[in-house]
């Protein structure tokens, strides 16, 4: 059997050696009949040449640029969507948890069951169109237990920031805790916990 795959190796990569191997060779010649051409030319004919055709290589670069960029926009702008939608989703989760921790505004408690299932769907979706440092930080999340409410705090605030990171927003001049202080009623509650 490996007698078989190494005669069929050889049949495959024969012919792409010689292709290379006659690319090659023919290229050199090529390059060097141009070299002893470009040797026999006259200083008003070749300098006029080498102008056009460095300005040609440049213009080609650019557009090639121009367009690989504007096509990575497009893409991005199209996760960016997908992005926002799971971001969102597992906002919403944590705000009804948040809300459903709070008696005084009689919102529904969260079924533990509903609210593993929904933040099991949030990553899910994450693995797709999550950026790395969003995944880590999910990631993070899942093996906070429920007795650390502070450590559980900082992770979501880190899950924001990089939420935030991902779809190209700035965390600049945002403290540290300062999402975990948004949501909290008094600052000094965090010190508490």
């Amino acid at each position: 059997m490996k007698f078989i795959k190494f005669i069929f190796a050889i049949i495959i990569l024969s012919p792409a050696l010689l292709l290379v191997i006659f690319s090659g060779y023919y290229s050199v010649s090529i390059a060097s009949a141009v070299i002893e051409g470009a040797k026999t030319l006259e200083p008003k004919v070749y300098v006029p040449l080498t102008v056009t055709v460095v300005s040609a290589g440049v213009g080609l670069f650019t557009t090639l640029l121009t367009q690989y960029r504007a096509r990575k926009r497009e893409i991005e702008a199209a996760f960016r969507e997908r992005k926002i939608s799971i971001y969102l989703e597992f906002l919403e989760t944590f705000e009804h948890l948040l809300l459903a921790a709070k008696p005084e505004l009689k919102t529904p408690e969260v079924d533990q069951n509903d609210l593993v299932v929904a933040l099991v769907k949030v990553r899910t979706k994450a693995v797709l169109w999550g950026s790395t440092g969003v995944l880590r930080a999910l990631n993070d999340f899942s093996k906070v237990g429920e007795g650390d409410p502070k450590k559980m705090l900082r992770v979501v605030e880190s899950i924001q920031r990089e939420m935030r990171k991902d779809l190209g927003l700035s965390n600049f001049g945002l403290e540290q805790d300062f999402f975990t202080k948004l949501i909290l009623s008094d600052a000094s509650e965090l010190e508490k916990i």
